[in-house]
Order: C-alpha cells, then sequence, then structure tokens
C-alpha cells in the first residue's frame, strides 16, 4: 500500500466557528475543553499550525496521503444573507487551509440553504475561484430532504460540472422524538440518516435525472446493505421507480467508516461492490475510540485481497478525485 485517501475527515476552523457564533448558532464543541473529550476534539482550531501539525502527524502515522475536508456545521440558515456569509466564510478557510498544504489536503464546498440561487453562485465561486474538489450537502435541511425537488437546479449544475457531492448527516435523528427522545441522536440518528438518504435518492431517481454527479455516501450507508433485498420486494408496491433499488445503489459510492466492524464492511462489499467503497475516517471523531490509523488498518486485516484493500484505500477514490493518483 503506497498511500490511503480519506475521503471523510472534517476541520471546523475558529473563524467559521466564530460567524456561526455570531449568528446565535450553540456549538457543542465550544463546551468547556479541559473537561470535556468529546468538545475537547470537536475544538474549532482547524485552520491552527498546532491543530495542521497534529493532523498532518496523524496521516503520516496511518500513510494517509491526502485528506478531503468538510466541516462538522453546515452553513445553513433561514436568513440568506447570513447563510451566505457562513457559506462563503468556511469555504474561503478551508480553501486556506488547503493552499498551506496542498500536497496533503483538498475540501469540499458548503453551500448557504435553503437559498438555491445563492448555492448555485457558491457552487462557481468554490469550485471555479477555490478549485474545492467537490460540494458536500447535509442529508437534511430545515426538515427537507436534500433531494427534495426544489433542489434540482443544484444537482442539475452539478451533473453539468461532472461534480462529487459528498453527503453528511445532519445530526438531528431525523427530526424523530422517537430517536432524540431516548439519547440516540448521535450514536444511532446518522445510520438511519445515511439510509434514508440513499432511499430518497432511489425515490427521487437522482443518479438517472443527473448522471454526470458522483454521490459519496458516509457510514456504508447506514444499516442499507441488510436492507436492499427488502426495498427490491417491497418499495416498487409503493412508487414508480425507474430500476430496483439494488440497481441504484451501486451508481453510488460508499465511506468505510464503520466503527471498525467486519461484518458491516463484508455486506456493504457483497451489495455494492468493492469498486464502490472509499477509505473514510470521520476524522477527528473515531479518534475517541480507536487510532486513527486503526480506522484503515482494519480494512486490511478482514481477509481481503491486496488488491482489493488497495482499491478501496486509495483506487476507487483516484476515480473520482483523479488529480489525486
Amino acid at each position: 500500500m503506497n498511500y490511503i485517501i480519506d475521503v471523510h475527515a472534517h476541520a471546523m476552523p475558529l473563524g467559521y466557528a466564530e460567524c456561526l457564533i455570531r449568528h446565535g448558532v450553540n456549538l457543542p464543541m465550544l463546551l468547556p475543553i479541559s473537561s470535556n473529550t468529546f468538545a475537547r476534539t470537536l475544538a474549532p482550531s482547524g485552520n491552527s499550525d498546532g491543530e495542521l501539525k497534529c493532523r498532518l502527524n496523524l496521516m503520516d502515522s496511518a500513510s494517509v496521503r491526502y485528506q478531503l475536508l468538510s466541516p462538522t456545521f453546515a452553513p445553513y440558515f433561514a436568513d440568506r444573507t447570513v447563510a451566505i456569509e457562513t457559506a462563503r466564510s468556511i469555504n474561503d478557510e478551508l480553501a486556506q487551509m488547503v493552499s498551506r498544504k496542498p500536497d496533503r489536503l483538498r475540501a469540499y464546498a458548503s453551500l448557504p440553504l435553503p437559498h438555491v440561487d445563492a448555492a448555485l453562485m457558491e457552487i462557481n465561486y468554490a469550485l471555479d475561484v477555490l478549485k474545492l474538489v467537490g460540494v458536500t450537502l447535509q442529508c437534511s435541511c430545515d426538515g427537507l430532504s436534500f433531494a427534495d425537488a426544489r433542489f434540482d437546479p443544484i444537482f442539475a449544475e452539478l451533473s453539468k460540472r461532472n461534480a462529487t457531492l459528498f453527503l453528511h448527516p445532519a445530526i438531528n435523528g431525523l427530526c424523530s422524538h422517537l430517536i432524540n427522545d431516548w439519547k440516540l441522536t448521535s450514536a444511532a440518528g446518522p445510520l438511519f440518516e445515511d439510509a434514508v438518504a440513499v432511499m430518497h435518492i432511489i425515490v427521487a431517481a437522482i443518479p438517472q435525472r443527473f448522471p454526470g454527479i458522483k454521490i459519496v455516501v458516509p457510514h456504508l450507508g447506514g444499516g442499507l446493505a441488510t436492507s436492499i433485498a427488502r426495498l427490491d420486494n417491497q418499495l416498487p408496491l409503493f412508487t414508480d421507480l425507474r430500476e430496483n433499488p439494488s440497481v441504484t445503489v451501486r451508481r453510488l459510492w460508499y465511506d468505510t467508516c464503520c466503527h471498525g466492524s467486519a461484518a458491516a464492511m463484508i455486506s456493504a462489499i457483497e451489495v455494492f461492490g468493492a469498486d464502490r467503497l472509499l477509505a473514510g475516517s470521520d476524522y477527528p471523531f473515531l479518534t475517541l475510540h480507536e487510532d486513527y490509523a486503526d480506522t484503515f488498518d482494519f480494512i486490511q486485516n478482514i481477509g481481503l485481497t491486496k488488491e482489493v484493500a488497495e482499491r478501496i484505500l486509495s483506487g476507487n477514490a483516484t476515480t473520482l478525485f483523479p488529480d489525486l493518483s
């Protein structure tokens, strides 16, 4: 293995954190850092010299050549001006971070949702001027699915550009009290969000209507791999589909952040195909539970052939991001 490409890593630049706070966001990462391990992991310091050095050292220890960065909190605001300001803040700061280490870092662009016209302008700026590698969207915005028809102009633009779209949970427990009231918002909620996001993609026929987009789903799609047979059988009874769900899911890519679950990996390989998996760490979150290197080592230690492991750890990512090869 020459190197690994981590397609799912986070950064919270201080300027962006300050911008969010200024507009009334109560960030959990601003809890007293000295007494809260989780808060310390999320501390807004993504563009500091110390944080960057630590990040690069961890990457070196894990043979990670590139991290692809996105924020831990999306710039989604009902106020259009605020949304534009915060989206521009995170995109500029991540671009600055990348400019300091262009041989190690890349970043996705965030959009000022739910404002579609502003989002289209930000895509032009972020991809054409800042040269970011793609766009990240949360699975929902203000209770709307990211796949809602009102966001079709965004998908049309990304498809025209053959752009990569990286999805991420909103960490809102699908706005369900049955998840959130039971303290499952962060522990299990993202798995539900990931799986439902793909189901929305299937029902909305996003890959068929916008074939140029390359969509990356985090966390191996949640529990999606074990649900496909049921979806193939049941979903056509309730909605018109252009193809079976088992076909559509193989049009997407999935990152391998799964807390070292060999069962999840094996299921994903069987259902999605090894050529659809990308190495992802969710940095820095998994470092609460395991060494950064362990996040990738397990892929090489679950009985896969060397060729398949290398394809997952870097080869597939160079298909989406040729300049990283």
